[in-house]
């Protein structure tokens, strides 16, 4: 199965995103603090519309894109083309749905133009950066990959950086975080085309069950976004900023263990387009569920322990009152982690239908939980509307996928059972240093995981000797 291949990828995905994830995150913490919590708050919903329109530029093209591009007979050079047009062609459209969507769902006209200046140079960067990343994503090259999403990165972290040494208003900064999106959507695709020519034909099977991942798609990127849309139309803007300020966290960390989910998606494809389903694909798909959750529990720790210390030494004293969603809004990474890998199998097993069925559900249980939680309870509500959306989507996925409990429990029990006796441990450590508290809080989940779990043990210790061998041989 090469794992050592995919996990290579993965570093070169988690060095590449982790750290322009920790630079855009920085930058938006710094406008939070920058802006009033209103402002941040009409910037928030900006970024979500962009968010989602920008995915409908992609409507699950690039799912079909990578299957049909790992085929051994698949001729890249045609394939690359007919993913480009209708790349253009859906961004066209998601404009227009959204110019309708924006002007008749706000009222707020100085809302309305930060969401314009920011939505539709997001659609037009977004869809070229999109080519370049998942075709090297479909050629595994997760470097050039991880590449493209750090130079779009650093280019909006330092056209909003500008717009605040320069004492810029949020619809100037607005203007420059769009432009920023544009200039890297053009070098993108000019980057790849030094890799790939473009020629022209027809796959009519990058279309097949291209419906399917369309609707997946668009659910799995609106979902992360309805809290800020939806929570705006029933409680303040401070509020929203209020959320969205603490969604910020997992919507960050996740990117630690979704980084495993994507170098495991082209292997993933590879098995199930062999129909190598029953043994070596569930395994693959195990070992994934495994290393993700252990990543998701680790690095959501900090946070479920010490949720004020990062809000207020981040954000300052005046979002201290997000501290509380942060706590609930952690166990979100967790739960992704645990459910990303099963919604993988499914996908990759050629069921995607599935997958959908099981997202329109928690669309609509979304809609129902942030509009009723949060207009009782307003961005706390909202918190626990995330949280009851992602447990939603683990039990039907575990439900869609064969002997899907069993297979969960095998990939998370030792994970799980070492979490909840460190949460416990947690509850009698001193806390006299954040830091240190945390820190040991971490060691001890990793500490009660190896002694669990021998055979993950046995591996990383092998692997640690085999390492020191080599520079041995090397030095020698």
């Amino acid at each position: 199965m090469n794992i050592k291949k995919i996990l290579k990828n993965a570093v070169y995905l988690l060095m590449g995103n982790m750290g322009i994830r920790i630079i855009t995150a920085v930058t938006i913490i710094l406008l939070a603090r920058y802006s009033s919590p209103k402002e941040y708050g009409a910037f928030a919903i900006a970024i979500a519309v962009s968010t989602v329109a920008g995915y409908f530029s992609d409507a699950g093209i690039s799912n079909t894109f990578i299957r049909e591009a790992v085929k051994k007979t698949a001729n890249m050079e045609v394939l690359l083309g007919n993913y480009l047009v209708l790349r253009i062609l859906f961004g066209i459209i998601a404009s227009v749905i959204t110019f309708v969507f924006v002007h008749s769902f706000y009222t707020n006209q100085h809302l309305i133009d930060i969401i314009n200046w920011i939505v539709y140079p997001t659609i037009f960067g977004t869809t070229l950066t999109g080519v370049s990343t998942t075709f090297f994503q479909a050629k595994e090259k997760m470097g050039l990959s991880s590449l493209m999403i750090v130079i779009q990165g650093i280019a909006y972290s330092c056209a909003i950086g500008y717009g605040m040494l320069a004492k810029m208003s949020i619809l100037s900064i607005s203007i420059l975080y769009g432009i920023a999106f544009i200039i890297t959507g053009v070098f993108s695709l000019v980057f790849v085309l030094f890799f790939s020519k473009i020629r022209r034909g027809w796959n009519s099977a990058i279309l097949n069950q291209l419906l399917a991942f369309t609707v997946n798609g668009i659910i799995i990127m609106t979902l992360p976004q309805l809290g800020p849309i939806l929570l705006s139309k029933v409680i303040p803007l401070s509020d929203v900023a209020y959320f969205s300020t603490a969604y910020k966290f997992p919507s960050v960390l996740y990117q630690i263990p979704g980084v495993v989910a994507v170098a495991f998606y082209p292997k993933l494809f590879k098995l199930g387009n062999n129909k190598e389903l029953n043994n070596k694909h569930r395994s693959l798909s195990l070992v994934e569920l495994k290393i993700m959750s252990f990543l998701g529990i680790a690095i959501s720790i900090p946070f479920i322990v010490s949720p004020n210390f990062w809000i207020i030494s981040l954000l300052g004293q005046n979002y201290a009152s997000a501290g509380p969603a942060l706590e609930i809004l952690a166990y979100i990474v967790i739960l992704q982690s645990i459910s990303y890998p099963v919604a993988d199998y499914i996908t990759t097993k050629g069921e995607p239908y599935k997958r959908t069925l099981v997202l329109i559900i928690s669309f609509v249980i979304a809609i129902c939980s942030y509009m009723l939680l949060g207009k009782e309870y307003g961005y706390m509500g909202g918190a626990i509307a995330s949280i009851i959306v992602e447990l939603g989507l683990l039990v039907g996925y575990s439900i869609m996928m064969k002997r899907g409990l069993l297979f969960i429990l095998n990939g998370i029990k030792f994970n799980v059972l070492s979490f909840l006796v460190t949460l416990v441990i947690a509850k009698f450590i001193p806390n006299f240093n954040s830091i240190i508290y945390m820190t040991i809080s971490v060691l001890c989940y990793m500490l009660f995981v190896l002694i669990l779990d021998r055979k993950m043990f046995i591996e990383i210790k092998t692997f640690v000797q085999e390492k020191f061998r080599s520079k041995g041989e090397n030095h020698s």
